[in-house]
Order: C-alpha cells, then sequence, then structure tokens
C-alpha cells in the first residue's frame, strides 16, 4: 500500500556555507528519493555548530516529515558534531554503543588485516550515538550512520564523504523510502525550446498545467544564443500510482504544449 512519503534533508558543514565545497550530496539524495517516490520538500544547510544543528532539527520535526536525513559532521574530528546537535535537539545523552563499535573494529580489520588497530578516543567518537539510535552499517567507510525515530519522524544521520554517503543511502535509506513508496511512479522528461521568451511562454505553461494538473512543468532560462534567440530548457514531471496513466498524462501535457509553442514560432530541439 502506497502512502505518502516527504522527505527533508539537512547539510552540516562549513565547507558548504564557505562555497569551498558544491553540495553534492544533496542534489544526489533528492534526486534518489524523487526516483524512490519520494517528495524533497526542503533542503537546510547548516554550520558546523552545535546550536545550528539542533535548532535546524527541531524545526524539521515541527514539519514533520515522513524521513529527515542529515549529511555531514559524524567524524572523529572536533568540529564533527552532528550526533550530539540532534541528541541536543531530542534531549538526549550520546554514548559509545556496541554495534557502532564492533562496526568501526570491522572496518579496521578490513582495512589492516595485520594488524590490529586501537580504540581511541578519536575512534570511539564515531562509534558514539544518541541513546535510543541505531547505527547503520557504513559498507565503505568508518563512521557508522544512525537511524532514530522522534515524534513519528525517521531520522538517519549520514556522513559528509559523498561515496560513504550514497552507500550507506542505498543500502538503508532507500529501503525505507521504498517500503512507503511501493508502487508510486516518477516519470519526467526535459525539451529544449529556441526563439521564444520565458515572460512569452509562461502564459502556455499555465494553461497546459490547468488541463493537466497532474503534471508540473517548470522552465528554465539558458540564456540567449547568436542571433537573440532565448534558449529555455522545460521539465515536465509527474508523480502517479499508476505508471501507464502516468505515461498518458506526461505525453499528452508534453504535446499540448509543444504545439503552442509551435504554433508561435518556436523552434523544439531534442527531448529526452
Amino acid at each position: 500500500m502506497k502512502t505518502h512519503c516527504n522527505v527533508e534533508l539537512l547539510s552540516v558543514g562549513n565547507e558548504l556555507l564557505l562555497g569551498n565545497t558544491v553540495n553534492t550530496n544533496a542534489s544526489w539524495i533528492a534526486a534518489h528519493v524523487t526516483s524512490l517516490g519520494g517528495h524533497v520538500t526542503r533542503i537546510t544547510t547548516v554550520a558546523d555548530n552545535l546550536d545550528e544543528i539542533s535548532a535546524a532539527v527541531r524545526e524539521a520535526l515541527r514539519r514533520r516529515p515522513t524521513i529527515l536525513i542529515t549529511t555531514g559532521g559524524i567524524g572523529p574530528t572536533f568540529d564533527d558534531m552532528t550526533l550530539d546537535g540532534v541528541a541536543r535537539a531530542l534531549k538526549l545523552r550520546v554514548r559509545p554503543d556496541k554495534t557502532a563499535i564492533a562496526m568501526v573494529h570491522e572496518h579496521y580489520a578490513r582495512r589492516f588485516p595485520n594488524r590490529r588497530v586501537q580504540l581511541t578516543k578519536p575512534r570511539l567518537k564515531m562509534a558514539s550515538i544518541p541513546v535510543g539510535g541505531t547505527a547503520v552499517r557504513n559498507p565503505v567507510g568508518t563512521a557508522p550512520g544512525v537511524r532514530l525515530v522522534a515524534s513519528g519522524v525517521e531520522l538517519y544521520c549520514l556522513p559528509g564523504v559523498p561515496v560513504e554517503a550514497k552507500a550507506i543511502f542505498r543500502d538503508s535509506v532507500s529501503r525505507s523510502i521504498l517500503s512507503r513508496t511501493a508502487g508510486s511512479v516518477f516519470d519526467e522528461r526535459w525539451v529544449h525550446v529556441r526563439g521564444i521568451m520565458e515572460s512569452s511562454l509562461a502564459p502556455m505553461i499555465d494553461q497546459v498545467m490547468k488541463r493537466y494538473p497532474d503534471v508540473y512543468i517548470k522552465s528554465h532560462p539558458r540564456g540567449v544564443e547568436a542571433g537573440g534567440r532565448p534558449h529555455i530548457e522545460l521539465h515536465f514531471s509527474i508523480h502517479s500510482s499508476d505508471k501507464k496513466r502516468a505515461e498518458r498524462s506526461l505525453l499528452a501535457a508534453m504535446k499540448s504544449l509543444l504545439d503552442k509553442l509551435t504554433d508561435a514560432g518556436a523552434k523544439i530541439g531534442p527531448t529526452n
């Protein structure tokens, strides 16, 4: 039985706010949540700061998304404080977890099979999670992810290293989303349009969306080409529980809008 699955993303890291690092985790996770039938309703970015993290978590929980996913700030260094921020928001303690400790040991055993790596304070930090949370296996890195349930919201804390965040998402988070969206379909198409201004295109989009309310149409201006011709990319998308119906609606909306554009003298480029 399909249910609605709203997902919020909370990205943690000074480097994201300074502009030193592009937030590829958020874009990748959002795309995959969408492809699984979920709806990303908000993406928030905060600094490596306890007050900022805890406040952002509390605010997200008040909105009651189905799932809240944090990325970044669960490593061994002093500025890795996401789990402390989550714990503060939920009024929980953080303490070493037996399962998480075993996961950290397992990782070092795989990486250094011929010697035993001591569980130093920074390494123990990666195995310390909020009380009531569950350690989630990290298939490619050291720090386990963490799963919590608070105020009816399922919360996952993932590492900031993209390859690790993606691996845990695929292994664990995606299953949770699919358990709620089984049978849901997301379909999308892109169309390139040249020779019409976005201000002229806007009323056409409004007309088509009124006729096909389940189809969302978004225009993306891509500048002006030689000869002064505007270049716009159109994105058509739909969520549905019926794959064939979704495709019919999407294609019908595309045809309706492209016919209007052709009549207006616009040039239609390749579609995908």
